[in-house]
């Protein structure tokens, strides 16, 4: 425990004397950079290309193409069997890049999403760019268009994990010919935080050839890697962003909310708002954003789930102005528990009701060697609840070239009360050219909570991942005391000590298929001996290079409860010590089909009854503007104290008339909380940075039984929002 204080204390300390080293001498952190002259190039160009998806302009013809890729799957090592360039040019404030992915035969390229942000575009025959401007391995972005011209964005963190939530203004149209696909992007340096530096960019480029399941890529070439593994990006030269202007990009939006709710006495509620938010790129790897009077209606929903734990679920953040520079605030490898800082905590109660954001600020970039991110957000008075005045801090730094350390802190409480603080420490060690070309990630890391009335708390934990072909393995521990409860963070349980990870060997065969039996475990004891509990699971799973899939599992799974366990309101496990096995089998079609299924089932024991589970979901891609999703799941439990089954459905209907206008009508049901819920979106983009955005929801019990009172009352809210988006 000491130890770990003292291991804190240093690395304040370290970071303080750093950041006014660099400030005040110049940061020894900082290497000096020459650029690579055989490195891929961007030219400086005045000649601005048509944006059509057409490589008819005439500076294409200046620019270097790039054309190194090398063929990971099925065949890895051979040469791609279809010809990709890629070209690039800037003016100084835009790059534009010209993709030619030449195929024989460009009636059996798949292209079916035109969808914004469509996770199938990763299926369709596409291009991949990741781009890391500063260069140092940590923080990056991925640019997806396919043959439609469909885009996907995304932004890397921690070196290699990848959130595809985080979007930028920018733009891509292509073109399919008798040569195959084409596509030309826009890309705006601020949308990436380029600095005004002479340092080469990392980049990296893969192309996806659906029907031959062929995956292609310039850098990091092991069927392993991934292509947001920075550390394999090489040098791209010639991007430097103009010294003019003031960098700042200003968004304004008004919407239109109105909001109706009850079962006899219906309220209606109309309100007309403005929003506004500021962003500032500087020319040294410094951005700042402001917003005022946010509303987050406008939010994808999560999707319905019946938890059948005793502990809280995990969702993920879904607001634009939270997820941009989100990566900054990742700390120790964390993902689903102890994470000391969350933003969906802020503006989000326990019973999913979003409030205004009144404003937020946050500041991000690089000084004197170390990335920083601090934000800092006021979240308007709810009828019963007090505004909430909270922030968080992080800030890591590199001790050498696959190492760092870093730090966080939060103040605030998102219920409103004053005096809860959470400091905590991390270190990184990332090494993706281990011989034989092997990848290790590991972390380890230190939390301190306090909270008035509750006193203070630690926590302490590490992970380390081998994921890479022949041995594989991954294991994690974590050590939460009974006092800790980061206020800004997300926490399953406290005082317990948690073990878990797998280990396994993974087999790439010769058509690019895997392979992989493994063992994994999970173990949980509480501090005060009363609750332990086992999960062992033997497993193999089995793919083909289109990504068809077949997963059996067995599980083995031991459990003392120390308190009474509700399931469900009416039925509950009882205290006591239980053992069970149980067999779940799922199987999948690859998603770069028309129709893609995927189906799951279980069936053995649970504590002292049983439980069959049985669940499919299907992906219909009519065409490209159209497209059907749906989901059923049935669970069926059978207990001594009572059984039951529960049944939840959802089904999304998208449309995308083109790449710049798409709606979506969702519907959601269970019949545990007995509420049917229906959401609309549409979203227009008149031009990269002008859009008009309509979401409509409506939730409502669909049970009314004369002996059962109405459980809740129907809420319909529908928000339309303009934004316009002006750069100085």
């Amino acid at each position: 425990m000491k130890s770990c204080l003292f291991i804190s204390l240093v690395l304040r300390v370290w970071i303080v004397r750093t950041m006014a080293t660099g400030l005040l001498f110049g940061s020894p952190l900082v290497l000096a950079v020459t650029t690579n002259p055989t490195a891929p190039t961007a030219i400086r160009t005045t000649s601005i290309p048509v944006i059509d998806g057409v490589l008819d302009d005439l500076v294409w013809k200046q620019a270097p193409p790039i054309s190194d890729f090398v063929q990971i799957q099925p065949t890895h090592g051979a040469a791609p069997t279809r010809r990709t360039e890629i070209q690039m040019v800037h003016d100084g404030r835009i790059l534009f890049v010209a993709i030619r992915a030449y195929d024989t035969a460009p009636k059996e390229i798949v292209a079916r999403q035109m969808l914004r942000d469509a996770d199938g575009i990763k299926y369709d025959d596409h291009v991949a760019l990741v781009f890391d401007p500063e260069g140092r391995g940590r923080n990056g972005f991925v640019f997806r268009v396919n043959a439609n011209g469909a885009r996907l964005d995304s932004l890397v963190y921690d070196g290699v994990e990848e959130r595809s939530d985080w979007d930028a203004i920018w733009n891509a149209e292509a073109h399919i010919d008798d040569a195959g696909w084409s596509a030309e992007l826009f890309i705006p340096l601020s949308a990436v935080g380029a600095a005004n530096s002479d340092a080469p960019w990392k980049f990296n480029a893969e192309r996806w050839i659906a029907r031959a399941s062929e995956k292609v890529r310039l850098y990091g070439i092991s069927a392993d890697k991934h292509l947001t593994s920075l550390g394999d990006a090489k040098d791209l030269n010639g991007i430097k962003p103009d010294s003019t202007g003031l960098g700042v990009r200003i968004k304004p939006s008004i919407r239109l909310n109105a909001n109706s709710f009850g079962a006899t006495n219906i309220k209606n509620q109309f309100d007309l708002e403005p929003g506004l938010e500021v962003f500032y790129q500087g020319r040294r790897n410094l951005s700042a954003s402001f917003a005022y009077n946010l509303n987050f209606g406008e939010a994808e929903a999560d999707d319905r789930i019946v938890n059948l734990t005793r502990f809280p679920l995990f969702r993920p953040e879904r607001r634009e102005f939270f997820l941009r520079d989100s990566g900054r605030f990742s700390f120790g490898g964390l993902s689903e528990t102890a994470i000391p800082f969350f933003s969906r905590r802020i503006g989000i109660n326990s019973q999913g009701m979003v409030s205004n954001l009144d404003f937020g600020a946050k500041v991000a970039g690089t000084v004197a060697g170390l990335d920083f991110g601090i934000l800092g957000t006021r979240v308007e008075k709810g009828e019963a609840e007090r505004a909430a005045q909270v922030g968080g801090m992080r800030v890591t730094g590199a001790l050498a070239e696959k190492t760092r350390m870093g730090m966080i802190a939060t103040q605030g409480n998102p219920e409103g009360t004053s005096g809860s603080y959470l400091v905590g420490s991390d270190f990184q060690y990332r090494n993706t050219n281990l011989p034989g070309d092997r990848t290790l990630d590991a972390f380890a890391w230190a939390q301190k909570s306090g909270n008035p009335g509750l006193g203070t708390g630690r926590a302490f934990g590490g992970s380390i991942n081998y994921p890479n072909i022949g041995l594989s393995g991954n294991a994690n521990w974590q050590y939460i005391d009974a006092g800790f409860l980061p206020a800004l963070g997300f926490i399953t349980e406290s005082g317990v000590n948690r073990t878990g990870g797998e280990i396994g060997w993974w087999t790439r065969t010769k058509k690019g298929g895997d392979i992989i039996p493994a063992l994994d475990w999970q173990t949980r004891n509480k501090l005060d001996g009363t609750e332990s509990s086992v999960l062992l699971n033997p497993e193999i799973y089995i793919a083909n290079a289109a990504e068809d899939f077949i997963f059996p599992e067995f599980f083995i799974q031991t459990d003392r409860l120390a308190a009474p366990f509700h399931v469900l309101p009416g039925v509950v496990i009882p205290a006591g010590n239980y053992r069970w096995n149980y067999f779940s089998l799922e199987a999948g079609s690859s998603p770069s089909r028309p129709l893609s299924i995927t189906a799951y089932a279980r069936i053995g024991g649970y504590y002292d009854g049983r439980r069959n589970d049985q669940s499919i979901s299907t992906i219909w891609n009519v065409n490209k503007h159209w497209g059907l999703r749906s989901g059923l799941e049935r669970s069926d439990i059978d207990l001594p104290t009572g059984s039951f089954v529960v049944h939840t459905a959802k089904i999304r209907l998208d449309h995308a008339a083109s790449n710049r206008l798409s709606e979506s009508l969702t519907f959601q049901w269970d019949n545990v909380s007995e509420q049917l819920g229906a959401i609309a979106r549409v979203h227009w983009i008149i031009v990269p940075g002008r859009e008009v955005f309509l979401a409509a929801n409506y939730l409502a019990a669909t049970s009314d039984a004369a002996d059962e009172p109405v459980q809740m009352q129907s809420q319909t809210s529908v928000t339309l929002k303009l934004v316009w988006n002006w750069e100085r």
